[in-house]
């Protein structure tokens, strides 16, 4: 891989990594979109939705759109997946955990089981922060995503997707 790409995939990692925190005007990206972050914050509240395994699942089809339909490549869509579901297990970190199975049950997990955790603000939380960003630049060097996959399934899904709609609109 060469330089260029491994930036342009770290950032993707970093952006699907924030990409949660749309549901707090205050987050970084929040701020970047406060009429859609303070609408999201008002329907589902921060560590709602945007923090379970359906909308997970959404932005996992959002993504399949978006390569059926634009040039948009399938390998960034499964760096900017991987970003989002690296932040829900760091936030089920946190001491008020995640509600991965919202909105079907309203319990929070704490994969710390209550022993090893963080509070937001705290030294332990800058420090798992700065960690976790010198673990992605080096896991997106020595990760080449592509060779994980002999079937591109998002590519193969989106071709499905690109087909099924041909056919409808013939």
């Amino acid at each position: 891989m060469q330089y260029k790409t491994y930036l342009s995939t770290s950032l993707v990692v970093s952006l699907g990594a924030v990409f949660p925190n749309i549901d707090e005007p205050y987050s970084w990206i929040g701020s970047r979109t406060r009429g859609i972050s303070d609408l999201i914050k008002g329907f589902f509240g921060h560590r709602g939705l945007t923090h379970s395994l359906m909308d997970l699942f959404i932005v996992f089809l959002t993504m399949i759109l978006m390569v059926s339909f634009t040039p948009f490549s399938p390998i960034i869509g499964l760096y900017f997946i991987l970003g989002y579901l690296l932040h829900l297990v760091g936030d089920s970190f946190s001491k008020s955990g995640v509600k991965w199975l919202l909105p079907f049950w309203d319990k929070a997990f704490q994969s710390g089981l209550g022993v090893v955790y963080y509070k937001k603000g705290f030294l332990a939380e800058r420090i798992i922060f700065i960690v976790s960003m010198l673990l992605l630049v080096a896991q997106v060097r020595a990760l080449n995503f592509e060779s994980l996959f002999n079937l591109n399934i998002v590519q193969a899904i989106a071709n499905l997707i690109k087909n099924s709609t041909s056919y409808i609109g013939s």
